[in-house]
């Protein structure tokens, strides 16, 4: 059996990739596999700095096959990153392995993931092989699951498939019904078409909803593992696109490598079915903002007919949404935690650092919490360790 390539996709995160390349190492089939690492360039003099750390790390790197390192002298975004390399790499090599800078492996990852590719390279229901699982329960599951839900932490494919893929949020738009976006979104159970939307209105930019497009109207179906290989380790706000959460979390240090692959392919209904009570229940838990995306925006336009000015908490995704629908002639200034994002102008708004916020504040000016499901955790820390008025804060938690 021959091999397929892995491709690493790494930002500005060197502590995640080093706990990603160290697992990887650990894994029976690294030394016999190729890697190849695409490093994305800076989008400010804070990133950057971040971006050569991560640099001279995997300049480093061996226990590899080979290791082919691509560095980008600008900043193109993950999105543009993974569909340029994936395109490259698995055009060359006709199948092939993904991984990104937080997504830390089981020793037997690549054994499981050579071998499905291998075992059903030429079904023509099957897409995507993944060694993520949901954390579900297991019991009366088989080892080999067969499903229809979005899954991009650790996954492999094959040239004659991802040859498909498109992004083409205008085309989506005109041709989806309300019933096709009820089936997309997992009978309504987890909202990923507003990942189309935002993609569209030019506020996100991403590439995995677009992927799963493809297997979603070619009626594919994934393939995983029933116990997880793959915990994703950058669920700690350290990401692009990602809070901080734990929910999908899964003990995957203690497995072992007994897997039966299976030829009769069908979905598994069960498993879909405990997917979807899984996504339930953290939806219900957390706030889901994509659910609410136009009440959101009615408020911010609200916002924007007050004769008042605001301050904005969030340097993040939830920044980028609120500036895009608020007057950024309202607003006087956003606060991040991290102190190297102090002073750095994003949006055409200028960040300060939480340490440096006292000297700004003028202790009247209302303050929007942008960080999505994590209001009340902000919220007391400007309470309690700024002495923020309460009647100063703006929530976004809309689904109350």
């Amino acid at each position: 059996m021959k091999l397929a390539p892995i491709v690493l996709f790494t930002y500005n995160r060197p502590w995640h990739t080093q706990q990603t390349i160290e697992a990887l190492q650990k894994n029976e089939l690294a030394k016999e596999s190729e890697l190849f690492i695409f490093s994305d360039g800076g989008k400010d003099e804070a990133s950057w700095k971040k971006v050569n750390e991560v640099r001279e790390y995997l300049k480093t790197i061996n226990s590899f096959k080979k290791v082919i390192l691509t560095f980008q002298d600008k900043n193109i975004g993950l999105a543009d990153s993974i569909i340029s390399g994936v395109t490259k790499i698995v055009n060359q090599y006709g199948k092939i392995i993904v991984l990104e800078d937080d997504h830390v492996t089981n020793k037997f990852f690549l054994k499981f993931m050579n071998d499905a590719l291998d075992f059903y390279e030429n079904e023509e229901r099957i897409w995507q092989i993944s060694g993520y699982m949901f954390p579900i329960e297991k019991e009366s599951l088989p080892d080999i699951i067969f499903h229809q839900v979005m899954n991009c932490w650790g996954w492999g494919t094959w040239k004659n498939k991802w040859k498909y893929f498109e992004k083409d949020t205008q085309k989506l738009i005109d041709t989806y019904t309300k019933e096709d976006i009820k089936k997309f979104n997992l009978n309504n159970t987890n909202d990923i078409w507003i990942q189309v939307l935002l993609n569209y209105r030019k506020i996100f930019n991403t590439w995995a909803v677009f992927w799963h497009e493809v297997i979603f109207r070619n009626n594919g179906l994934y393939v995983n593992p029933k116990s997880s290989l793959i915990n994703n380790i950058g669920m700690d706000s350290s990401g692009v696109h990602h809070g901080s959460t734990n929910h999908y979390y899964n003990d995957i240090h203690t497995l072992e490598y007994n897997i039966k692959f299976e030829k009769n392919i069908k979905e598994n209904i069960i498993a879909t079915d405990r997917i979807k009570l899984f996504y339930i229940s953290i939806n219900n838990k957390n706030m889901v903002f994509s659910k609410n995306i136009n009440r959101l925006f009615e408020f911010l336009k609200n916002l924007n007919s007050r004769d008042e000015n605001y301050i904005l908490y969030g340097a993040g995704t939830g920044m980028d949404l609120v500036s895009d629908k608020l007057n950024k002639s309202k607003i006087l200034f956003t606060i991040d935690k991290d102190e190297n994002k102090h002073n750095i102008i994003k949006n055409d708004i200028k960040i300060v650092s939480i340490s440096n916020f006292t000297k700004y504040d003028d202790n009247k000016t209302k303050i929007i919490i942008t960080v999505f499901g994590r209001e009340e955790e902000i919220s007391n820390l400007l309470l309690n360790s700024y002495n923020v008025e309460k009647d100063r804060l703006i929530l976004l938690d809309l689904t109350l």
